[in-house]
């Protein structure tokens, strides 16, 4: 059989704003308390499964996580009272994803996967954010 292997980025991840994905899928859950926007059912999957290992990945709207590689996730636009500051997407340290923030569209040179809330205001700009990774 095959070695076990991290899934392949961007192609084995999913940004879900509707539910987790299901079968197949780890999904980590993207909340943040404070925005009212239907956040609740935000989510960031990998593929899973006998022939994939976890990415570890955790998720944090208080703060980095302590022992872990920690990408702050932020949207200035977002109302201040919404507590879109001290978000982070985190994983171990072994992990070989380097992940990078853009909240002013994709970044060049790297492979990025969109976060889109499309109940959030226009104002807000959640339609230009992503999620970058090195390949």
């Amino acid at each position: 059989g095959q070695c076990p292997r991290y899934p392949h980025w961007p192609r084995e991840f999913r940004w879900s704003y509707a539910g987790h994905l299901g079968n197949g899928w780890r999904c980590t859950r993207i909340l943040e308390p404070s925005d009212p926007y239907t956040w609740a059912d935000n989510y960031f999957c990998e593929r899973t499964g006998p022939s994939y290992i976890a990415s570890g990945m955790r998720w944090s709207y208080a703060g980095p996580i302590s022992g872990m590689r920690c990408t702050r996730i932020i949207e200035f636009s977002s109302p201040a009272k919404h507590t879109w500051r001290d978000n982070y997407l985190c994983v171990p340290h072994h992990s070989p994803f380097i992940f990078e923030w853009s909240m002013a569209g994709p970044i060049p040179g790297k492979h990025c996967i969109q976060w889109i809330e499309p109940s959030e205001p226009l104002g807000h700009t959640w339609r230009d954010n992503y999620l970058c990774a090195t390949v």
